[in-house]
């Protein structure tokens, strides 16, 4: 039988509180250090960036400890990633273990290795590490690699160093993110100075280029740079996160600028925004207990207070306890746990670990305990409910929009019910269905086309 049911992702719907901390990792990195990246991969958690201890630069924990690896890196690392079961580093450095390395080294779990390419000219930086399609796409701020210019993104394939032909207007330059969405690649660029907007992502099938919702980016002058900092991407909805304040849509009649500060969600067909966004740049996102926790530099999102780092949860940004005091540029989970690094010094030193004190609802009933369909819709959609949930229980559904207020509010019984929302603007919105109060039975998303 065909399941109905729709769901983007499930949403945790818990509170976050104050009583929440962050503690230091291991006694955390050299005083005046940062991370600017962290990575998990067979059972431990990489972290580089630019440091003298632990380690030279790049070290590795195992939730209990760090580790040195070898003499480490003599200069800033921005990237880790990993092709063929190989760990490879990327950066801004000369060499790793004592061996000639042009911005990019290799890691077998026992010792470093030139990658058997390197990156030269200009600041030589590599800022992103990713395996699509049998390749490695190295992307960053460089003129050339091994004496041949192909500016900015190019493919290692184990052997030998290509590049993409250019059929974007000129060389790739600064690729700051890359991630892989239904089967395709998607690019993001900056700091890009294209006036006032631009199309800072762009997406590559191995057969050419889309730009996904045909639109523009924008910023709020001449003098703003556009950044696509990071991707983070679940189940089918895909998050942005970087420096950029509005999308406008190219293929409406007469294109609105949506508001979207800093971070959007593009779900295939279009882009939303998170609430209100986020007053500053986002250079980090992860998925976290079915939040989307977003880290950089700010001090609020949708004019809630925060620390440099936020929680969504579904319907609204909340803070993770009090937050760093100074910029967060990666985010990972690791063990079940959520980790920070970044340009602070408390709590911790460069890197942090999140200790919540979750206020969960009772464990979530199986997701096909509700069907709802169609799934898009106008606003009228029927929600069917298994009766073993509405025996002895009363289910409640609540509707909420994309700026986190409630629109809509019934009773459910274990049969059909028909639900119209009356004219919605077209989007996604936000369900939950709880039972006795504050049971969770199911949240969910739906979209109005």
């Amino acid at each position: 039988m065909k399941k109905i049911l729709s769901i983007f992702f499930v949403l945790g719907f818990f509170s976050v509180s104050s009583a929440q901390t962050w503690t230091t990792v291991g006694g955390g990195i050299s005083a005046g250090g940062y991370v600017t990246t962290l990575f998990v991969y067979d059972s431990v958690m990489y972290a580089g960036g630019y440091f003298s201890s632990p380690g030279n630069n790049i070290i590795q924990w195992n939730d209990i400890t760090w580790k040195n690896l070898g003499s480490g890196i003599n200069g800033r690392v921005c990237a880790i990633g990993i092709y063929k079961d190989t760990v490879y580093m990327g950066g801004y450095f000369s060499s790793a273990g004592g061996h000639s390395a042009g911005c990019v080294t290799k890691w077998d779990g026992t010792s470093f290795a030139n990658a058997g390419f390197d990156v030269e000219g200009g600041l030589g930086q590599v800022n992103v590490i990713q395996a699509y399609n049998n390749l490695l796409y190295i992307g960053g701020e460089f003129d050339s690699v091994n004496h041949k210019r192909p500016s900015g993104l190019v493919t290692w394939n184990g052997n030998k160093v290509d590049s993409l032909h250019i059929a974007y207007g000129g060389d790739w330059n600064n690729v700051c993110a890359l991630s892989i969405y239904k089967n395709e690649l998607l690019m993001g660029f900056g700091p890009l100075y294209y006036g006032t907007f631009g199309q800072p992502i762009v997406g590559w099938n191995n057969k050419g280029f889309s730009y996904p919702g045909n639109g523009y980016f924008y910023t709020s002058s001449n003098n703003s740079p556009i950044y696509m900092t990071h991707f983070c991407l679940i189940d089918t909805e895909f998050y942005v996160g970087g420096s950029f304040l509005y999308f406008e849509d190219q293929n409406l009649s007469r294109p609105i600028k949506d508001t979207v500060n800093n971070i959007a969600m593009w779900n295939g067909k279009e882009w939303s925004g998170l609430g209100k966004g986020i007053n500053g740049t986002v250079y980090a996102l992860v998925s976290y207990h079915n939040l989307i926790v977003a880290g950089g530099s700010f001090d609020s999102a949708s004019g809630i207070p925060v620390n440099n780092i936020a929680a969504w949860n579904g319907v609204s940004w909340e803070p993770l306890g009090n937050g760093l005091n100074g910029t967060v540029y990666t985010l990972a989970v690791f063990d079940s746990n959520l980790y920070a690094g970044g340009n602070f010094s408390s709590p911790g030193n460069g890197i942090a670990k999140f200790n919540p004190t979750l206020r969960i609802p009772s464990p979530i009933i199986n997701n096909d305990s509700i069907n709802i369909f169609p799934n898009p819709n106008n606003g009228q959609f029927t929600i069917v409910c298994n009766r073993a949930i509405t025996t002895n229980n009363q289910p409640i559904l609540e509707i909420y929009n994309n700026l986190g207020q409630k629109i809509y509010s019934a009773n459910l019984t274990d049969s059909n019910n028909l639900i119209d929302i009356g004219k919605q603007a077209k989007g996604i919105y936000i369900y939950k269905i709880t039972s006795s109060g504050t049971n969770l039975i199911n949240p969910g998303k739906f979209v109005i086309d």
